[in-house]
This record gives C-alpha cells, structure tokens and sequence, in this order.
C-alpha cells in the first residue's frame, strides 16, 4: 500500500495521520517538562536541606517553623474540608469539658 492510499483511507474514516516529525517534537517538549519538572524537585530538596540545616544550627528556628507548618496544615486542611474550619474561640471538639481534680 502506498503513503497515498494510506493518507486516503485515515482521511475516510476522519483520522489525521501524524509524521515522525510531529512524534518527536511532542516527545521533545515531554522530556522538556520533565526535566523542568525535576529540577523544581531537586530545587525544593535543597530548601527544605537548608531549613533542617538552620532547625539544627538554631533551636528557636524550630518553634517558628512549627508554627509555621502548623498554620499551613489548618489552612490547607480547611481549603480541601479534610479537616473542618473552627471560628477562633471556638471549643476544640477533641477536648474534654470534664476537669479532672485529684483527691489525696
């Protein structure tokens, strides 16, 4: 069968035909996001080395950075409803309203 009769018979049945050409460039920008996408990661690894380096150099860089994930996590967590949204004042659900008093 000859490249011409191919062409015609995908053109009948309302398929496009895509050269080599095309099948490399696509494959091409694919590797290119990819890469892209892997030095993001590499550059995000190195961050979070830097922020454990100073977490280890200071020890009150930890209070502020676990404050820090700490509001990320409610923010997220109430965005997606994963874990729900309480007014401030509002009382915590996990905690118990008993007052335990010892006797000795």
């Amino acid at each position: 069968m000859t490249t011409a009769e191919t062409e015609r018979r995908a053109s009948e049945r309302g398929v496009t035909l895509v050269d080599d050409d095309e099948r490399r460039d696509a494959a091409r920008e694919g590797l290119e996001h990819l890469q892209a996408a892997a030095h993001e990661m590499i550059a995000a690894a190195r961050s979070v080395l830097d922020a454990c380096e100073e977490l280890i150099a200071d020890p009150h860089a930890g209070d502020t950075l676990a404050s820090l994930f700490g509001s990320i996590s409610r923010a997220v967590g109430g965005i997606t409803g994963l874990v729900p949204r309480r007014e401030p004042g509002q009382d915590d659900p996990d905690v118990s309203r008993v007052e335990h008093i010892k006797i000795s």
